[in-house]
């Protein structure tokens, strides 16, 4: 049975002695860690603990797979997932429809407008939510179910987290702030200038661009294989970087409620897991780096797929 931890976990004896074979692992097995730059591993500086932060892209199927390679190899006790408890209970839901249509014998036919329609309806019962905070949860929702209906399946990584978290019988950790806080969050770090500044004068001059592999990504169709190749190419740390420190001179308080903030709970919730030996974490690629940061007191990276090459 799954046991969910959301703020804190139970001690359990650790064997000081034993010693992760698993940098080594990573280096001969999972090429493709190397090659994408999605991995950070961490050891704690005076104690025998490791931290696996796998960095993935919610709608890529790669992620998806290089997520149960690595939880696999590790073998951790703990997993923490980019999830909230809002947003875990959905997708468990989704997982259980997911596993009666397939013992159906005939799939219940999805579109783009009846997911849209059920997302309003969803959102709206929501009263603790106010107007605005409504609209960007709608808009949120109706973006990755615009993705799903071409084809991809948002947060695929997650569902593997979760699974595996059963089958190893590992406390799953849900690490995320609140959802419906983050909204709030960025409704008040948007102002009223911001939004006319955007559309009159656009972007701001002289700052970091955008990488490469974003604007061909951005370029191409939800359908066509040459975005997901895109998007791929985009999947590593440098370009994240690069793409983040854009951000941060474009939207500055977007970036603070979005990224650091969230980064910041992600890290506690990491640090309270004191009685964790192995703990890999889930999250999207630009939370790496900041995580990484965030425990650079207590954390050393010992095993970079940057310095690795």
């Amino acid at each position: 049975m799954l046991r969910l931890f959301l703020s804190r976990s139970n001690t359990h004896n650790i064997n000081n002695t034993r010693r992760s074979l698993v940098p080594s692992i990573l280096s001969t097995s999972c090429s493709s860690y190397h090659s994408q730059q999605t991995v950070a591993h961490l050891r704690k500086n005076d104690e025998a603990r490791e931290i696996f932060l796998v960095g993935t892209s919610h709608v890529s199927k790669a992620s998806a797979r290089e997520t149960e390679e690595l939880i696999r190899l590790v073998k951790p006790d703990v997993i923490a997932v980019e999830l909230c408890e809002e947003r875990f209970e959905q997708l468990k839901e989704q997982m259980k429809e997911d596993k009666e249509e397939k013992t159906k014998k005939t799939k219940k036919k999805r579109s783009f407008l009846g997911d849209f329609l059920a997302i309003v309806k969803n959102v709206s019962s929501n009263r603790d939510l106010g107007a605005l905070d409504r609209c960007l949860a709608i808009g949120l929702k109706a973006f990755y179910a615009s993705l799903k209906s071409s084809g991809m399946e948002p947060g695929e990584e997650f569902r593997v987290a979760i699974r595996e978290a059963e089958r190893l019988n590992a406390r799953l950790v849900l690490a995320d702030r609140d959802v419906n806080k983050t909204l709030k969050a960025l409704r008040e770090s948007v102002s009223v200038a911001d939004v006319f500044g955007w559309f009159v004068y656009g972007e701001k001059k002289g700052g970091p661009t955008l990488p490469q592999e974003f604007e061909k990504m951005a370029a191409a169709g939800f359908n066509s294989t040459e975005m997901q190749d895109n998007m791929e190419a985009m999947k590593n740390r440098n370009a994240v970087g690069q793409m983040k420190k854009y951000m941060q001179f474009q939207f500055p308080n977007i970036m603070s409620a979005m990224v650091h903030q969230r980064d910041d709970e992600m890290a506690d919730a990491i640090k309270r897991e004191k009685d964790a030996e192995k703990i890999v974490m889930v999250v999207g690629l630009a939370h790496v780096d900041g995580i990484v940061e965030r425990l650079a007191g207590e954390y050393t990276e010992v095993m970079s797929v940057n310095d690795s090459e």
